[in-house]
């Protein structure tokens, strides 16, 4: 089985043939492909479910330049896919993903916990809406949110 990584930004025309994903063969009805950004969404979504998560990331220096040219994209489409799978790309098989997920985490999360959380909600949502089987989540860490601090309260002037 032959498969490649894929940074999901953007959807192609329904009108053009679909080139990769998964694909689920119906015994009278014919072929159903569920493309590899519609995986990547499930990722996502099910990613910002999981408390602990500040945001998520870029995934790599090749994301950081595909998501700028996705932002500058995004601005002029309306920007909703962008937001939905950043942070997250797919290798998806014909039955079979990996998925792989940049995230920042908010200080205090218990990351060990929070990992076991996310790969458990990922391989559920993915499992029931598409039928994949997920053979690995990648998880990296990339950095950790402190929340503002309040300023100091001013001492009291002398009069």
């Amino acid at each position: 089985m032959t498969e490649t990584m894929t940074e999901t930004k953007r959807s192609r025309p329904a009108n053009q043939p679909t080139t990769t994903g998964a694909v689920m063969t119906d015994t009278d009805g014919g072929k159903t492909v569920i493309d590899d950004v519609v995986v990547a969404k499930i990722a996502g979504a099910a990613c910002r479910e999981v408390g602990g998560i500040h945001d998520m990331g870029s995934t790599g220096v090749g994301g950081a330049m595909s998501g700028a040219y996705a932002a500058v994209a995004g601005a002029v489409s309306g920007g909703s896919e962008q937001q939905s799978t950043k942070g997250v790309s797919v290798e998806v098989g014909e039955h079979e993903a990996i998925v792989h997920v940049n995230l920042i985490v908010d200080y205090g999360a218990r990351i060990p916990q929070l990992a076991e959380a996310l790969r458990k909600n990922i391989s559920e949502r993915l499992s029931t809406l598409t039928g994949l089987t997920v053979k690995a989540i990648n998880l990296e860490i990339s950095d950790v949110y402190f929340p503002p601090q309040p300023a100091p309260a001013a001492p009291p002037q002398l009069q």
